[in-house]
């Protein structure tokens, strides 16, 4: 158990030393923690120290224990005062009183009521202790409860369930600032790879638990724009914000898919709408978003997160099978055949059709010359671009591009 710390602060030695060794501080769990002969010195130490017992004397230089007292009730509230005094005066015990010093004893001291009294002393810290701890416990609760009502408030929203006066009301209640128009995003966690081999299967409490914690961190700095992120309770993790023009939330969604893969080991779908009604246009938006992220999840997570590789290295003039095959940690051949089974598409095909695809995209601008297309979409040849763009097309590049500019 922690030790309780003690502070002596009295201008004679001999008094401190007295103290120091008045009673077995160690049985009663006291250390002696420091020695202050004035009162200017004695705020530094308990400044620095926080004790929880001080003994102070009235009269000392610089400042008095009286200016002391006053002058730490502005910071420690907590520390038990024992004000050990020459004088018996009234007014000096009326004042340490006012300044809710826990009791006041004349030099000198007998022992057994010195003792008494740090017993008593005790007794409240560990009252104060207790209290400080339940009202933690309470404060804990509290916020479990409201998370709880949130969550509550925010899955009915989502699917329409609330009026518009319901939902301000409790925009307001929950401190959420959103009034639109944003983005929303929901992104879901595969649990299972069926690629033979074994891997860990989260308790999905736990699982909720980890992903919002993930988010919480990749978002800490994006909370001006990021309204709320919470789960549906059917698996996804849902975040919705403002529409701001420093904001990227294809971004946003990158960043925290590849942290949620990186951390959990496990394949991450995700999916971004935007919500262009702002509060009534949500449950529409959630809707569309949800139906998209089902249509991935028909897909098994194999082919969905080998899916989301190819789309994001495509530009690559050398990106392989093996090395889509390597990224999820199965064998080229089994990916093959599962591309083939589930899109119906060699690896090649596919990887040509994301290529192309993306190079009708960029022929939209007359600048960028048809070599540079080719670069930018992943293949080193003009010559390999134009046949693999005419296969899937019909046409040559330059002739799709005159098409479109006439």
């Amino acid at each position: 158990m922690k030790m309780w710390k003690l502070v002596i602060a009295d201008d004679e030695p001999k008094i401190r030393r007295g103290l120091s060794k008045a009673l077995p501080w160690a049985e009663l769990n006291i250390e002696v923690a420091g020695e202050a002969e004035d009162g200017a010195q004695a705020l530094e130490l308990a400044q620095r120290l926080r004790p929880d017992i001080l003994f102070v004397d009235i009269c000392m230089p610089n400042m008095d224990g009286l200016e002391f007292i006053a002058k730490l009730r502005e910071h420690a509230s907590h520390c038990v005062i024992i004000v050990i005094s020459g004088h018996d005066e009234f007014r000096y015990a009326q004042q340490a009183l006012q300044l809710n010093v826990f009791d006041y004893l004349l030099k000198p001291v007998e022992r057994d009521k010195l003792e008494q009294v740090v017993v008593q002393a005790i007794d409240r810290l560990k009252g104060a202790r207790e209290k400080e701890r339940e009202e933690a416990w309470r404060s804990r609760q509290l916020r479990m409860n409201e998370d709880a009502l949130r969550d509550v408030f925010l899955i009915k929203w989502v699917n329409g369930l609330h009026s518009e006066e319901e939902i301000h009301r409790n925009l307001a209640f929950f401190e959420l600032g959103f009034d639109g128009p944003g983005w929303l995003i929901a992104l879901k966690v595969a649990q299972r790879l069926d690629t033979g081999k074994e891997r860990r299967v989260w308790d999905p409490n736990l699982l909720e638990f980890a992903v919002a914690n993930i988010a919480g961190d990749v978002l800490r700095d994006m909370f001006d724009q990021v309204s709320c992120v919470f789960n549906d309770k059917k698996g996804r993790l849902v975040l919705f914000g403002k529409s701001a023009g420093s904001v990227h939330w294809a971004d946003i969604g990158d960043k925290l898919q590849d942290k949620i893969e990186k951390l959990l080991e496990k394949p991450v779908m995700m999916e971004l709408q935007p919500i262009p009604d702002g509060i009534a246009g949500l449950p529409g938006a959630y809707r569309e978003l949800v139906k998209e992220l089902d249509a991935k999840g028909r897909l098994s997570p194999i082919i969905a997160l080998s899916k989301k590789y190819i789309d994001k290295h495509y530009d690559r003039s050398t990106l392989t099978l093996g090395d889509v095959a390597d990224s999820i940690q199965v064998s080229p051949t089994y990916l093959s055949k599962q591309l083939k089974r589930e899109l119906g598409l060699s690896f090649i095909d596919y990887l040509t059709e994301i290529r192309i695809r993306k190079a009708i995209h960029w022929m939209n601008d007359p600048h960028i010359k048809v070599y540079e297309i080719a670069e930018k979409v992943g293949y080193s040849s003009q010559h390999y671009f134009s046949s693999a763009f005419k296969k899937v097309t019909g046409a040559s590049p330059i002739a799709y591009r005159k098409g479109i500019h006439e």
